[in-house]
């Protein structure tokens, strides 16, 4: 159901619902610290990790879903009302997709931020098994140096470059590695996008290369009443190279949401 403004009509939000936030590949969950110092508003916050990142423990063979399965059990567990809004980070936003699709009743709201529904092309599963390979042979360092320029604008201070250097060094390769083939393996996600029914925001930096805007408008499209912005400046990781406009979404979305 919808309202006359196109919107969908839903339950009103609990006060306390928290924000679960999902990092993106290849850093943990200390990602988000710019993001929370510049302020999201006052729900509590959880900031579930990917296996083998951060603290999570590792975990051969994981997969995209399962991580959306262990991020709904953290919601059922810990959130009043075993429901949270959601925002994911590239690899975050997929497993934001992936709990949104298998488990809708742990979703009150979404936050799509540098992310896309399409899964890899063959040429781009291609690369991850590279990459993969590549880690293996030479460590993670070389990778970093290949992989790391092209995940922020080509403008992006020196102090992003070295915040985003030092979180992504301080994974163990085999998380990046086991990382690598969930995402190669991750499904399309295009078909489950009709039917999200909770009040969705879809943010993408200006100048994003994996996933650019293009790619983040097909998104916001598909998704019933949602909403896109695009951060002037950034590149795909704009939590971290703008954190006050990007807060100021996630805020500004969050205090839109029906409360109870």
């Amino acid at each position: 159901m919808h309202d006359a403004g196109g919107r969908p009509n839903l339950r009103p939000v609990a006060a306390e619902t928290p924000l679960v936030l999902l990092h993106p590949f290849p850093v943990n969950a200390r990602f988000w610290d710019p993001l929370l110092a510049a302020g999201v508003g006052d729900r509590p916050v959880l900031r579930p990790e990917a296996p083998g990142f951060g603290a999570a423990p590792p975990r051969d063979g994981w997969t995209i879903a399962g991580w959306a399965d262990e991020v709904a059990e953290t919601i059922a567990a810990e959130a009043p009302g075993g429901r949270a809004a959601v925002a994911g980070a590239s690899m975050g936003g997929y497993c934001a997709l992936a709990l949104a699709a298998a488990h809708p009743q742990r979703v009150e709201g979404l936050v799509l931020i540098d992310t896309r529904g399409e899964a890899d092309d063959e040429a781009t599963r291609a690369g991850r098994m590279a990459t993969v390979a590549r880690i293996a042979a030479e460590g993670l360092d070389p990778v970093l140096d290949a992989l790391l320029p092209r995940l922020v604008a080509p403008d992006a201070p020196p102090a992003v470059r070295r915040a985003l250097r030092d979180l992504a060094a301080a994974q163990s390769p085999a998380a990046v590695a086991a990382a690598l083939h969930a995402l190669a393996g991750r499904p399309d996600r295009r078909p489950d996008l009709p039917a999200v029914q909770v009040p969705t925001l879809v943010v993408v930096g200006e100048h994003d290369a994996p996933t650019p805007p293009a790619a983040a408008r097909d998104l916001a499209a598909a998704i019933p009443g949602a909403r896109l912005a695009v951060v002037p400046g950034a590149g795909h990781m704009s939590p971290m190279e703008d954190p006050a406009a990007v807060a100021a979404l996630v805020r500004g979305h969050l205090e839109a949401m029906p409360r109870g």
